[in-house]
């Protein structure tokens, strides 16, 4: 199964799949066959050397031995040559050849020509040796393997030379060359020898690949376990998890990264703090100066109530909460009378001031959920909720008392004085707020028309004496 046919499998196999592909080219899948190569590789460079050693002594010391078999044929076939029988030297040949380790012996003259031979059983090996050219071996007293014929051994072959003198060295020159003895012995034991060491090479490379695998795999484990737990815990303080930190304490270079992670962790975490401090106490100025801002666009600059605007807004919302929950909700116009007189006999700074002054009175009077406004030049508004005329009617009454002491004590020499009108939404057809303020305003008018300094409704609930008081 390949890849390529991802589009055959199901959903669940498809993410099989990916995660057993995901985990073949893991860090760690990839260290373990690396772990598991070079153990290979060492093992098979330690057991060539081994091997090629092990065939090279095997070699010599199968090569002394057939060197001394010869040597001690040579010796015994000196006193044959030397009286020129054959007898013997077939005697000699055949006890040599049915005996152990030779395989077969041949005596030869000094023109290599065959004087006698005999090999051991049937192993058929003079047959092949006869059938090669005739001639003087290239090399005395080496031996040479030699891989027979089929259904005959191979041999360690060797043709030592037969002197006059078995006892000085073999040299043409000091001594007189009778002939040459030819024997072999078997490479079985060269070749058995051989296989007994690749049989342990190869089991010693059997128990390393064991070995090498689970070995291979905890070695790794023991670096990419701590490199995933710190790619996890970086992973997840990159979602925004800034309080993770890396559980791994060592001292090698694993350690001293994530020791690293710990420490770049908590620097970002404390800027980011500082930098969440920083941007709430900047909400707080910018919600604040907004306040401020929504204020001071609220309020007009001379007495500090609410102007016009934001009277006009609250109304909407008053209004439609009342008319919701079936609630009353009154206003209230009130004008300074002969204001403007006190403008142009005493001038604006005091007029100023008496405006000062109503503004306070008025604002003293009422509660927190009540609404004044500056509506007009010398004309304030009030918003009443779940209020009635009869009720505004005593809230009004009050704040003309107090402002006519007011005036009495801070400016006896003018004659200034408030006119009120009154309307509420149950007091009247009330549809919306414009219709609220022109009730509120003609029994403003209604006030005035009557003497001034009074208190009129709209439509008219009060008696005769208070509407004329």
């Amino acid at each position: 199964m390949t890849p390529s046919s991802d589009h055959a499998l199901g959903p669940q196999a498809q993410s099989v799949w990916k995660r057993l592909a995901d985990a073949a080219m893991s860090l760690q899948c990839k260290g373990v066959v690396i772990v598991i190569v070079m153990g290979m590789t060492v093992t098979a460079t330690v057991a060539g050397y081994l091997l090629d050693t092990s065939v090279k002594v095997a070699r010599r010391h199968q090569d002394e031995d057939i060197v001394q078999l010869a040597a001690i044929l040579s010796k015994a076939a000196t006193a044959a040559y030397s009286t020129s029988s054959a007898g013997v030297l077939r005697e000699l040949a055949q006890k040599a050849a049915n005996g152990a380790p030779m395989l077969y012996v041949v005596f030869l003259d000094k023109e290599g020509r065959e004087l006698a031979a005999a090999e051991h059983g049937s192993t058929r090996i003079l047959h092949f040796l006869r059938a090669q050219p005739r001639g003087r071996p290239p090399a005395l007293g080496t031996p040479t393997l030699l891989a027979a014929e089929t259904g005959a051994p191979s041999v360690v072959d060797i043709t030592y030379p037969i002197n006059t003198s078995a006892s000085e060295p073999v040299t043409e020159r000091q001594t007189e060359l009778l002939g040459y003895v030819r024997t072999g012995v078997s490479a079985h034991a060269w070749y058995r020898a051989l296989y007994r060491r690749l049989d342990l090479l190869i089991g010693v490379g059997v128990i390393v690949a064991i070995v090498a695998i689970p070995l291979g795999f905890l070695l790794i484990r023991r670096i990419v376990w701590p490199l995933e737990s710190l790619a996890t815990c970086m992973l997840r303080f990159s979602q925004g998890e800034l309080d993770i930190r890396s559980p791994i304490q060592r001292r090698d270079e694993i350690g001293r990264l994530a020791a690293a992670f710990n420490r770049m962790a908590d620097k970002h975490q404390q800027t980011h703090n500082r930098i969440l401090r920083l941007n709430s106490q900047l909400e707080q100025r910018v919600a604040q100066r907004t306040q401020q801002l929504r204020e001071l666009a609220a309020r007009e600059p001379l007495t500090g109530l609410y102007n016009r605007r934001y009277f006009n807004d609250v109304l909407k919302q008053r209004l439609a909460e009342a008319f919701r929950y079936e609630t009353d909700l009154a206003c209230v116009m009130i004008d300074l009378d002969n204001f403007k007189q006190v403008n142009d006999r005493f001038g604006h700074h005091l007029g100023d001031e008496v405006l000062l002054a109503a503004a306070a009175t008025i604002k003293n009077e009422l509660r927190t959920a009540d609404v004044v406004a500056r509506f007009g030049g010398d004309e304030f508004v009030l918003l009443l909720p779940q209020t009635g005329a009869d009720r505004a009617v005593v809230l009004a009454e009050r704040i003309l008392e107090r402002f006519r002491n007011v005036v009495a004590e801070r400016f006896p020499q003018v004659e200034v004085g408030m006119s009120t009108g009154i309307a509420s939404v149950q007091g009247g057809a009330v549809r919306n707020a414009d219709s609220l303020i022109r009730a509120a305003d003609r029994a403003l008018y209604k006030a005035k028309a009557a003497g001034k300094r009074g208190i009129a409704v709209e439509p008219s609930l009060l008696p005769a004496a208070s509407a004329s008081k």
